[in-house]
């Protein structure tokens, strides 16, 4: 895998070129990071929720095209994919259910869907720029290339995933599962994961968006 120096590299090369001055900043790991998913009507829902598809369709917008999905590459090794179409979407949506029958998962105490906020950095100067009116609401849209998006800020934010859980876990992560996960130890299958950059929003002069991993645990 790249260094963190190589990454933040294309991404200034990626800005240069015309995508938007959006950058890496940092992650955390929130006291309600971990949502315990109990059954199989719960995964779908969740991955129906993620997958902005069924019920949740009408949160698709233009910027869903920027969202970062992947199928099981933590395991297998695939590539990360941005699905632009609902079409494609709900293609992924059958691959990790059937992925999933396959694993064979135990719901009770054995899987997890984790939230980690991810931050990025934008100059403030430049944001006017970005600003628009969306359904009534003052929001931002950023033009970002595929480069920028998955191997810059989407592979800086697993990276720093990766490199938190070699550090010590907060004193508010305490149970035996909320443990393994954070230091990931003893997952059988990340599932799947996703980082949703058409919900993000600004916070303490950051935009956050979210990080989310599904676990199933051995």
């Amino acid at each position: 895998m790249e260094s963190t120096r190589d990454v933040r590299r294309l991404i200034e090369k990626e800005i240069k070129k015309g995508s938007a001055p959006l950058t890496f900043d940092h992650i955390e790991y929130p006291k309600d990071a971990l949502q315990e998913i109990t059954s199989e009507s719960k995964l779908k829902e969740v991955l129906v929720y993620l997958l902005r598809t069924a019920e949740f369709e009408e949160l698709a917008n233009d910027m869903t095209r920027n969202n970062v999905y992947t199928e099981n590459h933590l395991i297998r090794g695939d590539t990360f994919h941005r699905r632009n179409n609902v079409m494609e979407r709900n293609a992924n949506y059958l691959n990790i259910m059937a992925y999933a029958k396959r694993r064979k998962p135990v719901y009770e105490n054995k899987a997890y869907v984790e939230i980690v906020p991810c931050y990025f950095a934008f100059p403030p100067d430049q944001l006017a720029n970005f600003r628009f009116m969306y359904n009534g609401a003052e929001t931002y849209a950023f033009p970002l290339s595929g480069k920028h998006i998955i191997n810059g800020l989407y592979l800086l934010s697993i990276m720093h995933r990766k490199d938190l859980a070699g550090t010590e876990a907060p004193d508010y992560v305490y149970k035996e599962e909320q443990l393994k996960i954070f230091h990931l130890a003893q997952v059988k299958t990340v599932l799947f994961q996703c980082m949703l950059l058409d919900d993000m929003h600004l916070k303490d002069g950051l935009f956050e968006a979210k990080l989310y991993t599904i676990y199933l645990m051995e």
